[in-house]
């Protein structure tokens, strides 16, 4: 674990042996904070083409064939005639610059009119690398960049209670808010130790995998060396998932120290190498016999510990505890999602072992090793809370936590109970297990506290097979509570097509669009007044979004308007109240770096939209009835609530030159006394 101050560093200047040694490039951090506007960029204040970076702290450069496509005039059928959306609307951008075309970025997610998503910055995490690889390419005597930045990050506030970061409550159950915790500060009081400056409510917890990624897909050889890429073809050192302290995404108290405030949003702090314990077996014998055997520590005391495959690694919590669920193909297989409780120790006397030597060291223990089966993007659920009524003053009471419950499917929503085995039990005593001699000996038989719950866990209930479903897929590993709506919030993702063969865009998976979706337990009436046993329903969700591309390709001044061909969003955090808080988002780009920003919570609410009592997403999928180029120009009028016509007029900021221009068209006539959303109109325009 290396602790250092951000890292803003041009490689081309950073020492060539820096990979030898054991400290950190460090440089004086600068006095910025979060802001809403994206400030200019030198290619921006130039005619001039834009330089392919070579800071590895910022955003790469890509080719324009890395890039989504939104705009383009002529789209791939998986994007055009044989694509359906939800709601039959395109995808639009989500945090746009604010020269973006508006018609373009996503002004017509925003209710209220305005491009302005009020939104920060994208940050790079800038992790550090230089312990297990070398930058400099011998052939040129030049510093390249990483063979990863490190993907999908997936990264959340160590507040014991973030909820009620930044509000000052004053409702009736002051005192039953402030007892709910999420994280337990002494399950992490290493970290406290280890950054003694800053108040641990502040700080930011990231885990990211450094694994095969997919910077250089597509490139020629030419492209990789014009474009500074790595010269490696495979992860230096093997795979290995990274541990980061970072600052928050705003600025600190006024009475905090000049050097809490002079850090950067999301910069890093400390970061370590996750570790696995070898306290017990680690593996099943389905793949094959393959395991890590249990393993002494040869210099006395406890077990090595040894860098491990955690991969798509994302953070949950559970009585108030800090838990990652990764994959780990080779030892489980690729269907089974593993989960661990991550645990911390502060390194008080220079003592090294793989992946520490700092100020602290995370690891995961065999022992406590949980699999979920079946699937890539399970998410869990822990914290409840429930809305009522308090002599017509809303009140939010959190349920007593239960068991670990678990998102399968989004469509339809499936919620499982996960089945903790030993593993609580193990946690609550905090005994050391030794090490056993049972083996896993297939489906269903596990070895002490390794838990298997495939019986639990279903496939895709869908009831006729015939019955048409939608490619909906979960991301975020943890759905974080609305207590305001007593909703549970989560973001899920289409890649299209739906298949994960090799193309010519990636590997795997391409053209992902997001969407954020809340679930909430079906009324009290429904479930017998008991809400804590009414099922699931999905609630809201909104429609499909991209990520701002941040890349300036070859030739030009600027980054497109446009998303990256590859865009995966693994972590989200509500920071603050879920009503005028702030939403933090962490996506990967090109399977190669990723970013985080915050939206506002306000923001964030305008664009989730009530679904209709018992639908699911497969109910709202249509083919789009615009072209990626026609976006709606103006607002929906409506006459009144009885008519059946409605106007759209064009205004004077429209870019598109229908200024004046008064559009009729004929909605259905409504059986209810209700007119449709702003979103469902937009629906039945297809200008």
């Amino acid at each position: 674990m290396k602790v250092h101050q951000p890292l803003q560093v041009d490689m081309n200047k950073v020492d060539a042996n820096a990979a030898k040694k054991d400290g950190a490039t460090v440089i004086q951090p600068t006095n910025e904070d979060t802001i809403t506007k994206q400030p200019p960029t030198p290619q921006q204040q130039t005619n001039e083409p834009a330089p392919v970076n070579s800071d590895k702290c910022a955003f790469r450069s890509y080719p324009k064939s890395r890039l989504y496509g939104l705009h383009d005039k002529s789209q791939p059928n998986f994007l055009s005639s044989d694509a359906t959306y939800i709601r039959g609307e395109l995808p639009v951008i989500l945090n746009p610059l604010e020269k973006d075309d508006a018609s373009m970025a996503g002004s017509d997610i925003d209710s209220s009119g305005s491009s302005n998503m009020e939104q920060s910055t994208p940050v790079k995490p800038c992790f550090d690398t230089t312990s297990w690889e070398t930058l400099l390419d011998e052939s040129t005597k030049t510093n390249r960049l990483p063979f990863t930045d490190g993907h999908n990050p997936s990264i959340v506030s160590l507040a014991s209670n973030p909820y009620e970061q930044g509000t000052t409550t004053t409702n009736n159950n002051d005192s039953n808010n402030n007892q709910h915790v999420r994280l337990d500060p002494k399950h992490i009081s290493p970290l406290t130790s280890a950054f003694p400056s800053y108040p641990l409510n502040n700080l930011f917890l990231a885990v990211t995998i450094f694994g095969n990624g997919q910077c250089k897909f597509g490139l020629s050889d030419q492209e990789v060396i014009d474009y500074n890429f790595s010269v490696y073809n495979d992860p230096p050192d093997g795979k290995r998932t990274i541990i980061a302290v970072m600052t928050p995404p705003t600025s600190l108290e006024e009475d905090d120290t000049e050097q809490q405030q002079q850090h950067r949003p999301f910069q890093i702090l400390g970061q370590t190498t996750l570790l696995l314990e070898r306290d017990v077996k680690y593996g099943t014998k389905k793949q094959r016999g393959k395991f890590i055997e249990a393993q002494s520590n040869p210099n006395g005391g406890g077990y090595t510990r040894i860098h491990q495959e955690f991969d798509d690694p994302r953070f949950f919590f559970h009585k108030g505890r800090l838990w990652v669920l990764y994959r780990n193909g080779p030892l489980f297989g690729y269907q089974d999602q593993i989960h661990n409780p991550v645990h911390f120790e502060r390194v008080t006397n220079n003592e090294e072992e793989e992946g520490g030597g700092g100020e602290f060291v995370a690891y995961v223990k065999a022992s406590e090793t949980l699999r979920v089966c079946c699937g890539r993007n399970i998410a869990l659920i822990s914290e409840e809370a429930r809305v009522g009524n308090d002599g017509g003053k809303a009140e939010t009471e959190w349920m007593p936590s239960g068991g670990l419950k678990a998102l399968t499917w989004v469509d339809p929503v499936t919620v499982v109970d996960v089945d903790l085995g030993d593993v609580t039990n193990m946690l609550q005593n905090r005994r050391q297990l030794s090490a056993v001699d049972e083996e896993v000996v297939g489906d269903g038989a596990v070895m002490q506290a390794d838990v298997d719950i495939r019986g639990t866990s279903t496939h895709r209930r869908l009831g006729s097979a015939k019955k048409p479903k939608s490619n909906i897929h979960g991301t975020n590993g943890y759905l974080v509570p609305l207590p305001s709506s007593g909703e549970l919030l989560g973001i899920a993702h289409f890649h299209r097509p739906e298949h994960r063969k090799e193309s010519n865009y990636a590997l795997h998976g391409h053209h992902y669009t997001h969407a954020f979706f809340t679930i909430a337990r079906q009324h009290q009436s429904e479930s017998g007044g008991d809400i804590g046993n009414a099922s699931f329903k999905l609630k809201r969700i909104s429609n499909e979004f991209l990520f701002r591309a941040l890349s300036v390709p070859i030739g030009e001044k600027e980054s497109p308007n446009d998303g990256d061909v590859i865009q995966f969003a693994s972590g989200l955090d509500v920071y603050g109240s879920d009503v005028d808080g702030k939403l933090v988002l962490s996506y990967g780009i090109n399977d190669c770096e990723g970013a985080v920003l915050t939206i506002s919570m306000k923001k964030l609410q305008q664009m989730l939209i009530e679904v209709e009592p018992g639908q699911e997403v497969v109910d709202l999928m249509r083919k789009a009835t615009r072209t990626s180029s026609s976006r709606p120009l103006c607002d929906i009028k409506f006459l009144s609530r009885k008519d059946k016509y409605s106007s759209c007029e064009g205004g004077s900021d429209n870019s598109h030159k229908i200024a004046s221009q008064t559009v009729w068209l004929t909605l259905p006539v409504l059986e209810s006394n209700t007119m449709p959303s702003k979103s469902e109109a937009y629906g039945l325009v297809g200008l």
